[in-house]
């Protein structure tokens, strides 16, 4: 990949990133902040970790999250029944935000990660497929699942001494999921998708021309 120069997220520093090696940092001289890292065949990493984290988001979805018994009743709830149980309209601004932060961005940055990744891998590039990058940039950050598994945990071993809590398989598939979802995080580079789509795009134009 040739030298491309960048801006420090920190600093505003410019400077030029060299080719790097795999597993190879690039640093910004000033404030230390890494711009960017390599990885061998990061785009088909990407991909799968991509897929495998929807895989385990859908199907947490599907199973019972946590089943609880108290004063001889049982009831067993969903991972989205688990927030949508509010009674009034501050707890259903939370539920909302925890829906938003925990599943829907996620789902909605991971399919986004797919259609770039396939983009990629095509002849030429599908239709917005620069719009899509940009998305993902901003989805990014407010990816919080882990936080509101240990969120919903932490408030139901408070409950643990008023009622019998037992999880169900939901817990492992969501669990997966944060894993897949911080493997796709991991191979998610900015300036490495940026540089990737620049050279599809000049190959692209080249191939235009050549027809013409």
């Amino acid at each position: 990949m040739k030298k491309r120069h960048i801006a420090c997220h920190d600093c505003d520093l410019l400077m030029l990133i060299p080719p790097l090696r795999h597993r190879q940092e690039a640093h910004c001289p000033r404030c230390g902040y890494v711009l960017t890292r390599f990885y061998q065949h990061a785009q088909a990493k990407l991909l799968t970790s991509a897929l495998t984290a929807i895989v385990f988001l859908v199907y947490s979805l599907k199973f019972p999250f946590i089943i609880f018994s108290l004063h001889g009743s049982e009831k067993t709830l969903t991972l989205l029944e688990s927030i949508q149980n509010v009674e009034n309209i501050t707890y259903l601004l939370i539920s909302a935000l925890l829906a938003f932060t925990a599943f829907i961005i996620p789902f909605s940055f991971l399919v986004s990660v797919v259609y770039i990744s396939w983009s990629f891998k095509t002849k030429r590039l599908f239709p917005f497929t620069s719009a899509i990058l940009k998305l993902t940039m901003l989805l990014k950050p407010w990816n919080m699942a882990e936080i509101f598994i240990i969120s919903i945990l932490i408030s139901f071993i408070k409950v643990q001494t008023m009622a019998y809590i037992e999880f169900g398989y939901a817990l492992a598939f969501y669990l997966l999921f944060i894993m897949s979802l911080s493997a796709t995080f991991v191979y998610f580079d900015q300036y490495q998708l940026w540089s990737l789509y620049q050279l599809k795009v000049k190959h692209n134009q080249g191939e235009t021309y050549a027809n013409s």
